[in-house]
C-alpha cells in the first residue's frame, strides 16, 4: 500500500531486549485478514522472545501453529505445537524464536469475532489529563463506531492501588464527524502520590472496543 496514509501492515514487533529488530529475519509471504503466514530465522545465539502485533488482521478466536525448520524449503517442521488465543487489530501475542533456528508460524482464523465497525471505542491522552492543586480533570472521547456505554476514569499509583474514581455518562460515537467527548473531575486524595503511576478509562458493557491502546496515561 505505497505512498497510503494509513498502514497497512498485517503485523509489527517489539522485541526483547537485549534483543533487537536486527536479531531476526523475518519474511510474510502470507498476509490476509484471516490467514498470516510467517517465516523467520533469528541470528542470535540465543533465544529471542517478542510481541507480535496485529494490524490488518480480523478480530477473533486464531489457531497459531509453530515449529522449526531445516535450511530447504521443502525439509518438513518440527517441534510443532498448536495453540488457540483471541487475536485482533492491536493486541500482541507473545512468540519466541529458537536461536540460529528457522522458525514457521501460521496463524489462522477459526472463530469470528466482533467487527471493528460494530464497537465502541473510548480514548484518553496525555493532554486530555491536567491537575490543578488536589483536583484531575480528564476529557474523554468517544471515537467508536456506535455509542459507548457508562465508563469509570480511575487513577492508580504505582503499586496498582485506586487513589480515586469519577464516572462517565454513556456517549455517542461521532458519526456526524462532530467531536462527543466528556469531561469528568477526580479529587485527589492528601498526599496521595500518583507519580508513576496511571488513570485510565474502563467501559462497562459486553462489547470489546475497537482498541485498549488509548485506554490509559501513565505518569
Amino acid at each position: 500500500m505505497r505512498n497510503y496514509d494509513y498502514p497497512g501492515n498485517v503485523v509489527s514487533w517489539r522485541f526483547q531486549a537485549p534483543a533487537n529488530e536486527k536479531s531476526v529475519a523475518i519474511l510474510v509471504p502470507t498476509g490476509t485478514p484471516d490467514h498470516v503466514k510467517i517465516i523467520a530465522y533469528n541470528l542470535d545465539s540465543t533465544p529471542v522472545t517478542a510481541s507480535m502485533t496485529g494490524w490488518e488482521v480480523d478480530p477473533g478466536k486464531w489457531q497459531i501453529t509453530q515449529g522449526t525448520r531445516g535450511n530447504a524449503d521443502t525439509d518438513p517442521a518440527q517441534n510443532v505445537t498448536t495453540r488457540t488465543a483471541e487475536w485482533e487489530r492491536s493486541a500482541s501475542l507473545p512468540i519466541t524464536f529458537a536461536p540460529h533456528t528457522t522458525t514457521v508460524l501460521e496463524l489462522k482464523l477459526v472463530d469470528k469475532g466482533v467487527p471493528y465497525w460494530s464497537r465502541p471505542d473510548l480514548g484518553i491522552g496525555d493532554d486530555d489529563v491536567k491537575v490543578e492543586g488536589n483536583r484531575m480533570q480528564v476529557t474523554v472521547h468517544s471515537l467508536g463506531a456506535v455509542e459507548a456505554p457508562a465508563a469509570k476514569v480511575v487513577l492508580r499509583n504505582r503499586e496498582g492501588k485506586v487513589l480515586a474514581t469519577a464516572n462517565v455518562a454513556p456517549l455517542k460515537a461521532p458519526t456526524d464527524l462532530i467531536p462527543k467527548t466528556a469531561v469528568v473531575s477526580l479529587t485527589i486524595p492528601p498526599n496521595a502520590d500518583y507519580k508513576g503511576g496511571s488513570i485510565t478509562i474502563e467501559m462497562s458493557g459486553k462489547l470489546p472496543e475497537i482498541t485498549q491502546m488509548n485506554n490509559r496515561v501513565t505518569f
